[in-house]
């Protein structure tokens, strides 16, 4: 008998007791990001459902479709820095938001808070977008490889003919 009543008290109390953990456990999703000929590990950990994914490059702009059940919502999102970076545009079902963002060298680290159950759009925005920039910067790379050593025969060939 004191099992059993320990048993009911256990199933009473605990729920009661821990109810509030719903609201800040997470859900995590990893989702790949293919673009410029890599791919990018985007992950995503929070209280909703993460529906879909979508990068735009010449936007600079991660769209995140979130599905959420709870009214006050937390999330947290890692993007490698290679995929975008720079300063950061938040916008939440259009509204601009302002998170907390923190980086490294590897990658950004945001920290979202938002209310409201049920579907939202949530546009991430960058400044860069590195695959992008590595081609143009090999370009002018070369170019300007090409240039000095151009100007430099010139240079010495003067030298010879004076």
């Amino acid at each position: 008998m004191k099992l059993f009543l320990s048993l009911v008290i256990a199933l009473i109390a605990l729920p009661l007791a821990y109810g509030q953990l719903s609201d800040r456990t997470g859900l995590g999703n990893d989702f790949i990001i293919e673009t410029g000929g890599y791919e990018y590990e985007v992950e995503i950990v929070g209280n909703f459902d993460v529906n879909d994914v979508e990068f735009s490059a010449e936007e600079k702009k991660l769209t995140l479709y979130l599905n959420s059940q709870l009214e006050n919502n937390l999330g947290e999102v890692y993007i490698p820095k290679n995929l975008t970076s720079g300063n950061f545009t938040f916008f939440l079902n259009d509204q601009e938001i302002f998170p907390d963002v923190k980086k490294n060298d590897r990658i950004a680290f945001i920290t979202l808070k938002f209310n409201g159950t049920g579907l939202h759009k949530l546009d991430i925005i960058g400044t860069t977008y590195l695959p992008e920039f590595s081609h143009i910067a090999s370009l002018v790379l070369a170019s300007g490889l090409i240039g000095f050593i151009f100007i430099n025969k010139k240079r010495i060939q003067k030298l010879f003919i004076n």
